[in-house]
């Protein structure tokens, strides 16, 4: 089998220093990692993950570093139509916008001097600037894309949500599954997630889940559920 795994969260570039990106550590991509890793019937994981995300060690992994979304969505596109796939976990953390431009407050009002406009050019905006305002349009919805390009891999997608009832969170989780022809989504509540402890719901195409209490947990129950269902066809 060839597995592609995503982790970590993607990085928005505002200059050559600057980025906006995510809380998430790729903790639980890492997991997965390790977990797929260590099965015979994987013979290779193409390891998709943000530049903060800790690769695991295997001659099995082979790492490609994201930066924003949009390279996240060539890598996935190169990967997908260059190989057979037989399983996409898409658990990375996308951001939903991207930075569009960069501008200022007088210039977006029309009220800046031109004798002292400031400068927005070069590798490195200057810090000078009091009023810097940032412009974001939503980002491709990169889950969306997976199917349509291989559609026989089984696809696993995340949802994370923060302080919702468990009912609603399952029904976000399984929308997110029939939008995007999903085989499986993991769903997680912030809430539930700390240093020991993980929990998440692996939602199929019935609705049902299986409960999972910690990162080792959901990475055995996704390698599990992924194998059953490989073998099955």
């Amino acid at each position: 089998m060839k597995i592609v795994i995503t982790a970590g969260g993607t990085s928005e570039r505002i200059d050559d220093v600057r980025t906006i990106t995510n809380s998430s550590t790729g903790s639980l991509g890492y997991a997965i990692g390790t977990a797929f890793a260590a099965e015979d019937a994987v013979e290779k994981i193409y390891y998709l993950h943000g530049r903060r995300a800790v690769v695991p060690e295997s001659e099995k992994i082979t790492p490609l570093e994201i930066g924003g979304v949009l390279d996240l969505q060539e890598g996935l596109t190169r990967v997908l139509t260059e190989e057979k796939i037989d399983a996409v976990i898409h658990a990375m953390a996308v951001s939903d916008y991207m930075v569009h431009k960069v501008t200022t407050l007088d210039k977006l009002m029309g009220t800046e001097d031109p004798e002292h406009a400031q400068d927005l050019t070069g590798n490195k905006i200057s810090s000078d600037i009091d009023d810097l305002i940032i412009h974001m349009k939503r980002s491709p919805k990169v889950i969306s894309m997976i199917k349509q390009l291989s559609p026989e891999t089984t696809l696993v997608g995340f949802k994370l949500l923060s302080g919702v009832p468990h009912e609603e969170l399952i029904d976000v989780g399984f929308k997110l599954l029939q939008k995007n022809n999903c085989d499986f989504v993991m769903a997680n509540d912030l809430r539930e997630i700390g240093r020991t402890f993980h929990k998440g719901y692996l939602i199929h195409k019935d609705k049902s889940y299986d409960s999972m209490e910690t990162n080792e947990e959901i990475a055995a129950m996704i390698v599990r559920r992924i194998l059953e269902e490989r073998k099955g066809e």
